[in-house]
């Protein structure tokens, strides 16, 4: 898995956090990518067309973005240990809207 990440964002930090926890770092593809306003990164356009990070590429070519929605991706990698098992069915109630904005296929 291939993460584009910048150590400034909050939402990166989240993202290697949960990473971290759940022994998974060690699969991920660190790619540092600039996410500036005014100036989109060509480079992570192809990947996330909102051009923001943290932007997952997964192995097939599948995309996640929203730290959120990595995480809880990261977390059922995982087994689902991280999150309380009633906030992960909270989270499934409106994962169809987050998912349909935030996953993108290459």
């Amino acid at each position: 898995m291939q993460l584009h990440w910048s150590p400034k964002s909050p939402y990166v930090r989240k993202v290697m956090i949960c990473a971290h926890e759940l022994q998974l770092a060690q699969q991920l593809t660190l790619v540092r990518s600039v996410a500036a306003m005014l100036k989109p990164n060509a480079a992570l356009m192809r990947d996330n067309p909102l051009s923001k990070i943290p932007t997952l590429v997964l192995d097939d070519g599948r995309t996640l973005f929203d730290s959120a929605v990595i995480c809880e991706y990261l977390d059922s990698l995982a087994g689902g240990a991280l999150f309380p098992r009633r906030a992960r069915r909270a989270g499934r109630r409106c994962a169809g809207t987050r998912w349909a904005t935030a996953c993108s296929t290459r």
